[in-house]
């Protein structure tokens, strides 16, 4: 190794030891997450409002509907939060976005997706906006990281006495830099590098054994086309498609999903290490992402859950039968066992006092009705393809 090179990775290890830091911190006072005396710590997830300094009525509606009846711990932003153009609308736009947010004085955290810096204002410069408005946590631990405001926030026991679960912010990126290998961006070796050294700081400082932990990032990981679709030995015109140096199917084996498959998912086109840091490592049990509106299906792939929580906006495309929000609920003493659950735009406007079926863009509680009969007839095949797939893993052929 070159003496430069020696010196280089000095360096990057000095920032990295600096970065874990704050994990030690004994700050269980009210800005540090802890679990509940129960033993609970809920996590609101908004994806995708994607939306400019006009926020549309009926977001702005499920966002403060949702939050009001669950009464969540922390909220995160899964990406693709602002689409406004230039620093005052953008400045505007996340005002707009968080408010329902920072008006019920509560935490809260951003993951950058693809189209968030698309508008002429630097994901720094929008980061210094979210941390100017209430209570958002999300920090950029190590400033020389790929993308911008990568960081993990830990929750501490109900007691205050360690760290008991992690929550892993990770910038997904938006395009890769050669379009001709992928068209999206990948999570990048020197994240990688980050989130490992950060783990085995958290784990020396709980005797040694991995903290659970959640991902949160805009873009899903490449792995998701191994698990849902079918691996063909040629390319068969428009009946296949190629992600990862593969071929695929391009129908998903249906008796895989858990919710819906309604777009293709676009993850990168290439591997990028991140579920094989994430096995290395030992803690995340969960992913959660947006990016793909239209989808809120879960699946496990090599012992992760991976979810795709569907967009809560309604100025972007989406669809009513899966838009709404994802709310996750942890248990201190039991953290590999969560709950999840997707809480749809139309059991909101069927509750009582409901606003959304009275704001601008907003349909009558007769059509919400109906959409909810068709949900709950295409959730009940869901469970009859599940039941198929644990009798047939391998498929009938």
């Amino acid at each position: 190794m070159k003496p430069a090179t020696k010196l280089l990775a000095v360096l990057l290890a000095a920032v990295m030891l600096f970065s874990v830091c704050p994990v030690f911190a004994a700050d269980t006072g009210d800005t540090a997450l802890r679990f509940r005396e129960d033993g609970t710590f809920k996590i609101m997830l908004f994806a995708d409002p994607q939306d400019d300094e006009d926020l549309e009525e009926t977001t702005t509606a499920i966002m403060c509907e949702a939050l009001d009846q669950y009464k969540p711990d922390l909220v995160i932003y899964l990406g693709d939060n602002t689409v406004a153009d230039g620093y005052e609308n953008q400045q505007k736009a996340i005002e707009a976005v968080t408010k329902p947010v920072v008006d019920r004085g509560l935490p809260y955290s951003i993951v950058f997706g693809n189209h968030d810096e698309e508008h002429n204002v630097s994901k720094e410069e929008l980061l210094a906006i979210y941390q100017s408005l209430g209570n958002c946590l999300t920090y950029d631990a190590v400033p020389s990281l790929s993308g911008c405001g990568n960081c993990n926030h830990p929750i501490y026991a109900s007691d205050g006495s360690k760290v008991a679960f992690n929550l892993w912010m990770i910038d997904s990126g938006m395009y890769y830099e050669d379009r001709d290998v992928s068209y999206y961006d990948i999570v990048h070796e020197d994240q990688l590098a980050w989130y490992k050294e950060t783990a085995a700081a958290l784990a020396a400082e709980n005797g040694g054994k991995p903290v659970p932990a959640m991902d949160f990032q805009h873009i899903v990981i490449p792995e998701i086309y191994d698990k849902l679709y079918v691996e063909m030995p040629a390319a068969m015109g428009k009946l296949t498609q190629e992600r990862n140096g593969k071929i695929y199917s391009i129908l998903p084996v249906f008796t895989r999903l858990n919710g819906y498959w309604l777009e293709v998912p676009c993850p990168p086109d290439i591997y990028d290490g991140q579920l094989a840091a994430w096995k290395e490592v030992g803690d995340v049990i969960a992913e959660f992402h947006g990016h793909d509106h239209n989808n809120s299906y879960q699946v496990t792939i090599d012992g992760v859950d991976v979810v795709n929580v569907p967009s809560c906006g309604c100025n972007s495309y989406s669809v009513d039968v899966s838009r709404g929000c994802g709310l996750i609920t942890l248990h201190e003493n039991d953290p590999e066992n969560y709950d999840y659950q997707l809480i749809n735009m139309y059991d909101l406007a069927l509750a009582k006092g409901s606003a959304i079926p009275g704001v601008e863009g907003g349909k009558s509680k007769a059509y919400y009705a109906m959409i909810k009969v068709l949900d709950t007839f295409v959730q009940a095949m869901f469970k009859v393809f599940r039941v198929f797939y644990k009798v047939f893993p391998d498929g009938l052929i």
